[in-house]
């Protein structure tokens, strides 16, 4: 790992023309560097911490550059834990690139994620928050936002350090029966012991469940597909969901040839659209071509929404067909169903249209005030999706989710080591292995090429 003290640099705002560009230095000596380019130099190099210093940006030979502000962050008191500067200049791509080429002659330019690297590694914030900041800056719906936000603040990292000690106390038990095993002394009752790994096994299940549950889809997004026949009114959902027209409407069946895709935020969480290729059979090679990849996406597919239009006879050859795993994740709709009534409110026991068969297919159209109302509802009962954020613990992370994996697996070992009284040396075992899993969320173990693997993926400013 190079020098984590030496000078990083960065512009750690967008690419083009704005109102600002912000540059920002940190590491050993960044006041004094900037101050060499710096008028009044003397003002920048004597500034407290966390205060705005106003004057020129010079180029080492002395040219102004730009009337900048100088925010001064001194170490530890910095996001990095570093002397940080960030220098805020008028927004023109060329002014920014002129102050950055002049501080690379005394630093170096940051690589991914380095910014927030250095402040896991100078102890300004752990792992799961790092990750976090990322997740933040790339998040795509108010849940995404929330959920990030709450990592950030270190709310996951707190449970998950508690469920560690627990761990940790409860392995401590269990190494002090073995060392003092021939005292004949009380020192461990199995019962309590057993009962202490159900509790960590309880509670490390249950943030997984949820984890796997809500934290995928709040991250990524619900991948959705529109199926059906042709003229099934798939593409004017598709377009009455995004609120504009995307996709061709049009009577002729075969219309959509290959599928289209979209993203909306549906209250707040975002759902990843697909307007797909009608399915009938074909001899068109287009066409054929187009249905299969329709159903390739029934496959990739977290939700299918299988449209059953109230003016056409159900073809059942090609629903037939479907998978037990595509039914499971198939909510039937009643397009069109404004043929039959435009009052959604004289709908009887609307509560019984879950869409989960055939018989209680969701009633929806694109001609109605509310339409959508009942679809955009069973769509987030399906997931089981809260509709106001809930302020607790969730992991939306794979990497967390599959080390939390390995945890309660070692939980579980530990749990079934007691019940065949194998010995307390194989329970101490399963324990720690479920503490080291813990400990690799929270970055307490790693290794450079995770670390590398993980910040490459953020972006130059972080």
């Amino acid at each position: 790992m190079a020098d984590i003290s030496e000078p990083i640099c960065a512009i750690i705002t967008p690419p083009g023309y704005a109102a600002i560009n912000v540059i920002r230095i940190s590491g050993k000596g960044s006041i004094g560097i900037v101050a060499q380019y710096f008028k009044p130099r003397k003002k920048l190099l004597n500034c407290p911490s966390h205060r705005v210093v106003f004057g020129t940006f010079h180029t080492k030979e002395g040219k102004a550059v730009d009337q900048v502000l100088c925010t001064v962050f001194r170490a530890p008191y910095s996001y990095t834990g570093e002397d940080v500067v960030e220098i805020s200049s008028h927004g023109n791509p060329q002014i920014a690139s002129q102050i950055l080429e002049n501080l690379l002659l005394d630093a170096r330019m940051a690589n991914p994620g380095e910014f927030t690297l250095r402040a896991v590694l100078n102890g300004k914030m752990d792992l799961p928050q790092a990750e976090a900041v990322n997740d933040l800056v790339f998040a795509s719906g108010a849940m995404a936002e929330s959920a990030a936000l709450m990592q950030v603040q270190g709310i996951l990292s707190q449970h998950l350090q508690k469920l560690l000690n627990d761990i940790s106390d409860t392995r401590l038990r269990c190494e002090l029966a073995i060392d003092f095993a021939d005292q004949d002394l009380p020192l461990v009752n199995p019962e309590d012991l057993k009962n202490r790994i159900s509790h960590l096994l309880k509670q490390s299940e249950e943030l997984y469940a949820e984890g796997l549950s809500r934290g995928k889809y709040i991250r990524e997004g619900i991948k959705i597909s529109l199926v059906g026949a042709p003229n099934s009114g798939k593409s004017s959902i598709f377009n009455a969901f995004l609120k504009y027209n995307r996709a061709i409407v049009n009577p002729h069946p075969g219309t959509t040839r290959d599928y289209l895709e979209e993203s909306i935020n549906l209250q707040g969480y975002t759902l990843i659209l697909y307007d797909t290729a009608g399915l009938r059979m074909s001899s068109d090679e287009v066409e054929q071509e187009g249905i299969e990849r329709t159903r390739e996406l029934m496959q990739d597919s977290d939700l299918i929404l299988y449209l059953l239009p109230v003016d056409q006879e159900i073809e059942w050859n090609e629903m037939e067909a479907l998978s037990p795993e595509i039914k499971n994740k198939t909510l039937w709709v009643a397009s069109k169903y404004d043929l039959i009534t435009s009052d959604f409110s004289t709908i009887e026991n609307p509560e019984n249209l879950d869409g989960h068969s055939t018989d209680y297919a969701i009633p929806a159209s694109v001609y109605t005030d509310k339409g959508l109302e009942f679809l955009q509802q069973a769509i987030l009962n399906h997931f089981a999706l809260p509709q106001k954020w809930v302020d607790r613990p969730l992991v939306t992370n794979a990497r967390h989710l599959a080390a939390l994996s390995r945890a309660i697996s070692s939980l579980q070992n530990a749990l079934q080591s007691i019940e065949d009284q194998a010995g307390y040396e194989f329970t101490a075992f399963d324990l720690i292995s479920a503490s080291q899993a813990l400990e690799e969320i929270l970055g307490i173990v790693t290794t450079d090429d995770l670390l590398n693997s993980i910040f490459n993926n953020f972006c130059i400013g972080k």
